[in-house]
């Protein structure tokens, strides 16, 4: 399989963490994108709107960014 991140060799993998959770997916050996069966039905869902948006749930966006309508004070050196 094909990485859809960086177009390297994916292969197929069996996840298992700390014996509490385990999953198959795909791993790629040059950037290390995991993409799992659980990844791929959240991207569908979020692309074709089903979930609407994050604001209205009240959920901050990725990376730290604050949403509109919330006030943020820089500190001053």
């Amino acid at each position: 399989m094909t990485c859809d991140r960086c177009g390297g060799l994916s292969v197929a993998m069996h996840f298992i963490g700390d014996h509490t959770w385990e999953y198959d997916g795909w791993l790629c050996m040059n950037c290390g994108n995991v993409i799992d069966p659980l990844i791929l039905t959240n991207r569908d869902v979020q692309a074709n709107g089903a979930l609407g948006s994050m604001a209205l749930k009240g959920m901050r966006p990725a990376r730290g960014e604050v949403g509109p309508g919330r006030s943020v004070r820089l500190a001053r050196p």
